[in-house]
């Protein structure tokens, strides 16, 4: 069954994790902003140093640079699967720009998982998980960037009919998460 899945949560709150698990149960590509914007900036292009510039100060990168990047990775997929979005969209914009990127390649998003994770959650992992760009002022940024746009973008995804909320607490463990999501779905796993 094709499915375009967006995942919507702090950073940290676990989004690529379960991303990986809907893939192997559904057997979607997976369009993660993190690794695209993180993989243009290794490369060290023109693009990937104008995105480090935002990155580094705790910022989203540009709509336009980003959007670029996600147009790119859609047009090298296989049509007849669907496409989980990690991190993206991350503002109503985003979200906007996102629809009528898929209108134009024949397809829509058909559910927006968000998952509920407290700050100082989110804060706890990704201290623990040791990046770079993970500091204490760079993340308390990210929080403040995303608690401003959050209400925005799910009111956008609920007045569609397509938004699923999952607690996602760090008490339950990823598995334990996963679980909710395919309740919340009614997912039946390929391999079942």
């Amino acid at each position: 069954m094709r499915r375009h899945i967006v995942l919507i949560g702090p950073p940290g709150s676990g989004k690529g994790t379960q991303a990986r698990r809907l893939q192997a149960c559904l057997g979607h590509h997976i369009i993660g902003a993190g690794d695209l914007l993180r993989r243009e900036m290794e490369a060290r292009t023109p693009m990937g140093q104008a995105i480090a510039r935002y990155v580094e100060a705790g910022h989203l990168a540009p709509l336009v640079l980003l959007m670029r990047l996600v147009e790119q990775e859609i047009r090298t997929l296989l049509p007849e699967r669907g496409i989980i979005f990690d991190g993206i969209p991350r503002s109503l914009s985003q979200a906007k720009a996102l629809d009528e990127m898929l209108h134009r390649y024949g397809r829509r998003l058909d559910t927006a998982i968000h998952l509920r994770v407290p700050d100082h959650v989110v804060q706890q992992r990704l201290l623990a998980r040791g990046r770079p760009d993970d500091t204490p002022d760079i993340i308390r940024e990210r929080l403040r960037i995303y608690h401003t746009r959050r209400s925005e973008l799910l009111d956008y995804y609920h007045r569609q009919g397509i938004l699923v909320e999952v607690d996602g607490n760090g008490d339950t463990p990823p598995d334990g998460v996963f679980q909710r999501i395919r309740a919340a779905l009614h997912l039946t796993c390929r391999k079942e």
